[in-house]
């Protein structure tokens, strides 16, 4: 189970990896056909923010969460001891899974909906957007799963080297 957590985290990470590198190139040909051809890149707006920006977003959840490497903030919780750290951990844990939880289940309601009436933007050409609705409950869901595997077992979903958080005596 932590294999296949392990190789769908990398593989949504991978993916919102690309994104960036697609966002990065599609921006820049719509800039170079803008000023050096006084013709842009057709729905550039529309891609970036209906594809891009969402992948990116959430398609790394997962790795964030099986990272630990979330932002914190640490101003109680550096002078509290191991014991308290370790609850402050879980409690937080499972404030983000209540509310990632939350954000999924709302997040596929809108995802269907939006492949039922295949939801479009209009931009100067039409753009599709339904494929991109569902990269909110599949990258949600991944992070909910993480989380489970890390409130629950001793065991984590390792991405990479732990964080200094997850390195802490009794964590």
């Amino acid at each position: 189970m932590f294999a296949t957590l392990r190789w769908l985290t990398h593989g949504l990470a991978l993916l919102a990896g690309l994104s960036v590198a697609l966002m990065m190139f599609h921006v820049m040909a719509d800039v170079i056909g803008k000023y050096l051809f006084h013709y842009p890149v057709p729905s550039t707006a529309e891609v970036v923010a209906n594809y891009y920006m969402i992948a990116v977003v959430f398609l790394s959840l997962a790795w964030v969460e099986a990272r630990g490497s979330a932002i914190t903030v640490d101003l109680v919780y550096d002078a509290t001891g191991a014991g308290a750290k370790r609850a402050m951990r879980k409690l937080g844990e499972c404030a983000t899974l209540v509310f990632y939880g939350g954000l999924g289940w709302f997040s596929w309601d809108v995802a269907v909906r939006a492949w039922e009436s295949n939801e479009t933007v209009d931009g100067l050409w039409r753009v599709t957007v339904w494929p991109a609705k569902f990269m909110l409950p599949v990258g949600i869901g991944l992070a909910c799963l993480i989380l489970i595997v890390r409130i629950f077992s001793e065991q984590s979903v390792k991405t990479m080297a732990p964080s200094a958080e997850h390195m802490d005596a009794g964590a």
